[in-house]
């Protein structure tokens, strides 16, 4: 009874594993033979922070299947191009155009968040879902699977009725990524997401941009001029 209830579920595993790599393969049939989507497209945008411009003139297309990668000094407006982006902050002059029902999943900067507010890990990583919704809807079932599953996904399960300000800086990293991933976003966006890292969550971390490329494209903010990314990456300098 029990060996075959074992057997049952292997079979089951063995199901899944399949049907991974059949969508897996998939996925690269399209992203080979299919022409990219635009996602997003900066044309000619100007920053400016506190009045002081920072950026002048800057183009860039955005494209599904895309990784790439912004680097340049500090105060140079990668965050600030990032926040464009997203929609957190206009552009003074310039044009933003971002494709019909573009899911954004948005990773701040480690210190950007004031970790004092009495809020959850799993409430953190929901809140990710606000995009969603419209103001006067609440979550649904739904909504409330997926976060728990992205829980699963990062080892935040036993974590997830801990407040933010007890977390360890690769907790706290980890549930500002399944934050940013819960939604299943088009575009991932991750400023500085290696910042303050030990080498063993950095492996962790870019092992799972590796996979999370092959779903979807990413723009990272980065000073390290050696961050892992893949052959096809585009570098541009802010």
């Amino acid at each position: 009874m029990n060996k075959g209830k074992m057997v049952e579920k292997g079979n089951k595993d063995g199901i899944k594993v399949e049907n991974y790599l059949r969508l897996k393969q998939l996925r690269l049939i399209l992203k080979t033979y299919l022409p990219p989507m635009m996602l997003i497209s900066l044309q000619h945008i100007n920053i400016a922070y506190e009045g002081r411009p920072i950026l002048s003139d800057f183009s860039l297309d955005i494209h599904s299947g895309d990784f790439i990668v912004l680097r340049g000094q500090n105060g140079g407006g990668k965050t600030s191009l990032l926040k464009v982006m997203v929609g957190l902050l206009p552009p003074v002059a310039g044009r933003v155009e971002r494709a019909p029902g573009l899911t954004l999943g948005y990773l701040p900067q480690y210190r950007s968040i004031d970790r004092r507010f009495p809020i959850t890990v799993e409430q953190t990583v929901r809140s990710g879902l606000l995009s969603q919704l419209r103001w006067w809807q609440r979550y649904t079932s739904a909504h409330r699977q997926q976060v728990q599953s992205i829980l699963q996904r990062f080892g935040l399960e036993a974590l997830a009725h801990q407040p933010i300000e007890a977390l360890s800086g690769g907790q706290w990293q980890r549930t500002l990524l399944a934050r940013a991933l819960v939604s299943q976003p088009h575009l991932l966006l991750l400023d500085e997401p290696d910042t303050h890292l030990d080498n063993a969550t950095k492996s962790e971390l870019y092992a799972t941009l590796a996979e999370e490329h092959t779903q979807r494209a990413i723009v990272v903010v980065s000073h390290d001029a050696h961050f892992p990314h893949p052959a096809e990456a585009r570098i541009v300098d802010v």
